[in-house]
């Protein structure tokens, strides 16, 4: 027997050569187009799933597009046009009346990306990052309230008191009769001296 005959009889498993492989990149495809299959039966059979298909898929195009665009696209563009953020007054903004806030939390009001981009902001402003604050939104790395330094305090005192409709504008004494004094983060307290 020649050795072509013994390959032809041992058959494609036994010779010791594999058959070529399939790319990643065709069985990909060929589940793609099953799946659209699949799918294209099930739209016909029941019409009213296809509302669920086009939700499913239009939700999972629009997720990709967004981490396409955070990875590329539209860091020069709106590093050009956008604002600046003022941090302390967002991470204040994000605490409110809880003990902190999580660095997921500020990727919003920062306008960036990651928690890399929060940690290097917080970083440039001298906030003090911790890995474990308790929140109402859960727990993990953040700024805790006591770390934070004070917003700074408003240009002006604001006019003091005022000339309403119907009154006389005089500088009598005896005219003062609410005394406003500034507490903490832009709250007054308004206290009544009428005799």
């Amino acid at each position: 027997m020649s050795a072509t005959q013994a390959d032809e009889a041992a058959g494609p498993g036994e010779s010791g050569e594999e058959p070529a492989a399939m790319s990643e990149r065709t069985a990909r495809l060929i589940l793609s187009g099953v799946g659209g299959l699949a799918m294209w039966g099930i739209v016909t059979a029941l019409p009213e799933t296809a509302y669920v298909v086009i939700g499913v898929g239009g939700c999972l195009g629009w997720q990709r597009v967004q981490a396409w665009r955070a990875e590329h696209g539209s860091k020069g563009a709106e590093g050009e046009d956008a604002e600046p953020v003022d941090v302390l007054a967002e991470v204040w903004q994000a605490v409110g009346d809880d003990n902190g806030a999580l660095l997921t939390g500020l990727k919003v009001p920062f306008r960036v990306p990651d928690t890399k981009a929060v940690r290097a902001l917080l970083a440039e402003h001298e906030i003090p990052v911790r890995e474990g604050v308790r929140t109402r939104a859960g727990n993990g790395p953040g700024v805790k309230r006591e770390d934070l330094p004070p917003l700074p305090s408003p240009l002006g005192e604001g006019q003091g008191s005022t000339v309403g409709a119907g009154q006389d504008a005089n500088t009598n004494a005896n005219n003062t009769t609410l005394t406003v004094t500034p507490i903490g983060l832009g709250g007054r307290s308004v206290i009544d001296n009428r005799p």
